[in-house]
């Protein structure tokens, strides 16, 4: 992992996931009667914002099935934390009576699981079992790696990984996955030497270590070999009749690759396989080493485009906008949708050489120059002030934001949605204490009552849309060659 850089521009949380006070139904109108999943926690529907008309998937989980309620509120802290681009984001919380409601990020394309029983199906009284080929595979695990070691690198581990766990963005055949559900997932600092101890998983994916009850952040990756083989044969390398079956097989970690279905697979598949089902998880390498794996680096899909050639541009641009701008245009970024934002996309995915959903100055320097584009003198100091959370690398929806142009976020629905994120009550005005309380800073303090100063022509104290569209509106924009 590259080193990080001292940030010194201006810092902000990108987490706005925050329980709304309101009623469900009176920002959402949705679909009850087609649901689009159902299992013992509640049900997922589509939903409908009643302003904006964006269309978000709606989980609603029912209260008395949430046995820890400081369990569930860490899986939101979780979720709403995470910024990467194949994992599912999460936008608000309801709450009533009887439920609990993830507004969440729609993915149209269904589970992982059902895409390799499909595939499955097509290659049945073939000589060989069979799912996808070679490059559908090493494509598919590219990004669940490096989900996985985004979630590693900023301490966080899954132990719940499966296919049904994850979702693709539409049914397109090279749309994009998005890792789901951290109901099981944990906080934990990695290379600690610290070790879980709760028993959380699912037979045929859990490692060995976890049924041992002393485990790391490794057992993410023993999770990832197992689909890595499904994703290739169609079947588990660990089965059974019964759960205690495949649960022993597990605990031996013996497994093969039966010559009728596999002489035709490369060896560079099945030793990358092997690796992550190396049983001694001192020796299994990182999520963040697998990706470096050649099997991934000659198989997986690469994007499609170019970086473009006025990224310079943008960079410095955003740089000049005031922190209310900044901090509009991050909360867009994370609010449109990925079709929307598919140049933008392809670039970030170009510049992300090492796969992990973040860009080091390296990274960003490498590609510019690659791309034939002149290194400007002042580009440490732009990353520097592109890195608005202080984390020390360009998150996904720091790259998004500070590459917008105003024909995207111009848009008047756009606008309104993500001034609706800061007015909390809808009466059309944002106020300090709304700002604070998304920014998690104090609604009196310097910081706050400045941002307000900037906006607030009419000097109430407050924003107003129009005030909020001014600012927008502001800046002159770059017009693409």
């Amino acid at each position: 992992m590259p080193p990080k850089f001292v940030s010194d521009g201006v810092h902000f949380k990108h987490a706005f996931c925050s329980l709304n006070s309101g009623k469900l139904d009176e920002f959402y109108k949705v679909e009850t009667k087609k649901k689009l999943g159902e299992g013992s926690y509640g049900s997922v529907s589509k939903g409908t914002h009643k302003s904006t008309n964006a269309v978000r998937a709606i989980k609603a989980i029912d209260r008395t099935k949430i046995a820890d309620g400081e369990r569930f509120q860490t899986e939101v802290d979780i979720q709403s934390a995470l910024d990467h681009p194949n994992i599912v984001k999460l936008y608000e919380v309801f709450l009533d009576a009887k439920k609990v409601y993830l507004v969440m990020e729609l993915c149209t394309g269904g589970e992982l699981f059902d895409r390799i029983l499909e595939e499955a199906e097509k290659h049945e009284g073939g000589d060989a079992a069979r799912a996808f080929d070679e490059r559908g595979a090493a494509t598919y695990m590219q990004q669940i790696l490096g989900a996985m070691s985004y979630l590693h690198n900023n301490n966080f581990v899954h132990r719940d990984i499966k296919p049904e766990n994850f979702l693709l963005q539409n049914r397109d055949v090279d749309a994009q996955i998005k890792v789901i559900d951290f109901g099981l997932a944990k906080q934990h600092k990695v290379g600690s030497g610290e070790k879980m101890k709760t028993k959380a998983g699912t037979p045929y994916y859990v490692a060995p270590q976890v049924l041992q009850g002393c485990y790391d952040e490794k057992c993410d990756v023993w999770s990832c070999g197992v689909i890595c083989y499904i994703l290739l044969c169609g079947y588990p390398p660990f089965y059974g009749d019964s759960d205690p079956d495949i649960l022993r097989m597990v605990k031996k970690g013996n497994f093969t690759f039966p010559p009728e279905d596999w002489d035709d697979v490369s060896a560079e598949a099945k030793e990358c396989i092997s690796l992550m089902l190396t049983f001694n998880a001192d020796k299994r390498p990182t999520a963040a080493k697998m990706l470096e794996h050649r099997w991934l680096d000659k198989n997986a899909e690469l994007p499609k485009g170019k970086v473009a050639k006025d990224l310079c541009k943008h960079l410095r641009k955003f740089n000049e906008g005031s922190r209310m701008k900044k901090v509009a245009l991050t909360l867009i970024a994370q609010q449109l949708k990925d079709e929307d934002l598919e140049q933008l996309r392809t670039t970030f995915l170009l510049l992300d050489k090492n796969k992990d959903g973040t860009l080091s100055i390296e990274e960003i320097q490498k590609g510019i120059a690659d791309s034939a584009i002149e290194i400007p003198a002042d580009l440490i100091e732009i990353m520097k002030n592109l890195d608005t959370d202080g984390s020390g690398n360009i998150d996904y929806t720091e790259f998004i934001a500070a590459t917008l142009n105003q024909k995207q976020y111009l848009k008047r629905d756009v606008l309104w949605s993500a001034f609706r994120v800061f007015d909390k009550d809808g009466d059309g005005t944002i106020t300090k204490q709304e700002l604070g309380a998304i920014l998690k800073e104090q609604a009196d303090g310097e910081v706050i009552m400045n941002m307000v100063k900037e906006v607030d022509l009419d000097g109430d104290g407050q924003i107003s849309f129009d005030e909020f569209v001014k600012m927008m509106e502001s800046g002159s924009d770059i017009v693409s060659k």
